[in-house]
């Protein structure tokens, strides 16, 4: 049979599973990390560089990688076919089986990986370059372009305890083998691989940082924010400014972060729930007494999914197995796609309300935000971000793929700790022993 991994100097393989305990963003001098996946019968196997593609509004990642075949597979006049599908889940799946499908398939793209079919042949990017020449002539590239305004990747949280795959917009790359492309695919020799697509919303030096002043009853509360986007990790910084005219008493002062989420299906669903944030010693000044004016404080809230893990449908970028994650990007549309089209839509805004105490109506002021990711360019900044939430999927450009080793991780087998002897094993001998 078909070796799977070719012997070859300066490569080595180190198994992994989705249930490893999270770590940091790979070093970018350290060797490259690769991500495969069999199918049962071991005679197909699918590498990928990473399994995040951030949607840049312009472009979005290409989706390269490399599949290795046993020649005796398609002997019979096999075809390998590859397919990036998206869909938005919107029903519990256990009602699948009575009939009813709760998917919509939202964006779909194939290719016809062996035979090579001229029409669809790209350059080889970096990537595939050295995972061909590792591999042999047995192993054929495939490439794909999402389009920039197809959904991105996002979950509505479950409850704790709660089974079944979650609501949400999710992305899988399938590999199988086929006589045609109609044909039903065979389960030995299928390959699913879940991905996400990710939003990076870029900087923009002339939005300005929002602000907002309301004067009721001759109460004046301004608000604004340090700036308009911030990044997963970064604390969300409020300037409050306070002036009390009126003959009433201010008893204190509330803070929230609040996620809103827009379900665009067949009938638009609107949601709004409150972020929890560390508790802040939002009550010092207070309470702020008839007459009194000129109090001024910055206040500091930090929106982490750690803090609300137990809260029901809170919008989470799109989560793979097992896997952590952090709370959804917000949503940036491009004037091509359509509301219908977007799937999950996700916005964040800072509340700030002044209590006046019983019989009083309260002074509320809103501040849009936006929470996103950082640069993935930037090494420093893309650490922080990802410190919990997607540090084991690696957001490295193709160009910079270094010449050193491979790293192949299994997508689905157990984890084992690595003896400390293991240095350069021989590729395809059983080193879980």
């Amino acid at each position: 049979s078909l070796p799977l991994y070719p012997k070859k100097s300066g490569v080595w393989y180190k198994e992994h599973s989705d249930d490893m305990p999270k770590g940091e963003l790979q070093d970018p001098a350290e060797p490259l990390r690769i991500f495969k996946k069999s199918s049962l019968n071991g005679r197909v196997t699918v590498f990928l560089g990473k399994r995040d593609f951030l949607d840049y509004l312009t472009h979005v990642d290409p989706i390269d990688g490399v599949v290795l075949v046993d020649p005796e597979c398609v002997k019979d006049s096999k075809k390998i076919y590859v397919q990036v599908l998206g869909a938005f889940r919107y029903g519990r799946e256990d009602l699948d089986i009575i009939g009813l499908s709760f998917r919509k398939d939202l964006f779909s793209a194939t290719i016809q990986a062996y035979p090579p079919v001229v029409e669809q042949q790209k350059p080889l990017t970096p990537l595939q370059e050295k995972l061909l020449g590792v591999l042999g002539p047995n192993a054929y590239p495939f490439f794909f372009e999402i389009p920039p305004n197809t959904p991105s990747s996002v979950t509505l949280q479950q409850s704790p305890g709660e089974d079944g795959k979650p609501c949400g917009v999710d992305y899988q790359l399938k590999t199988h083998l086929a006589e045609s492309l109609d044909d039903k695919p065979e389960k030995l020799t299928t390959v699913r691989m879940a991905l996400r697509k990710l939003t990076y919303a870029p900087s923009d030096e002339r939005v300005p940082p929002p602000s907002a002043e309301i004067n009721k009853n001759g109460i004046k509360l301004d608000a604004s924010l340090g700036k308009e986007k911030y990044y997963h990790g970064e604390s969300v910084a409020v300037h409050i400014s306070i002036d009390n005219a009126s003959n009433k008493t201010i008893k204190k002062i509330k803070l929230n972060i609040v996620q809103k989420t827009m379900v665009t299906l067949h009938v638009l669903c609107e949601e709004e729930q409150e972020i929890k944030v560390p508790d802040l010693n939002s009550q010092e000044g207070f309470p702020i007494r008839a007459g009194q004016t000129g109090f001024a404080k910055t206040y500091h809230l930090m929106p982490l999914l750690e803090n609300n893990r137990d809260k029901r449908g809170i919008a989470l970028d799109g989560k793979l197995k097992h896997e952590d994650t952090n709370l959804a990007c917000s949503t940036k549309m491009s004037n091509c796609l359509q509301k219908e089209n977007a799937g999950i839509i996700v916005s964040y805004k800072v509340v700030i309300k002044l209590v006046l105490g019983f019989g009083s109506n309260d002074v509320i002021l809103e501040l849009p935000f936006t929470l996103t990711h950082p640069m993935p360019d930037s090494p420093s900044t893309r650490t922080n971000s990802y410190r919990s939430s997607v540090a084991d999927d690696p957001i490295i450009p193709s160009e910079d793929i270094i010449d050193d080793d491979l790293v192949f991780q299994e997508f689905n087998r157990a984890p084992i700790a690595e003896p400390e002897s293991f240095k350069d094993p021989i590729p395809g001998e059983n080193n879980d022993k």
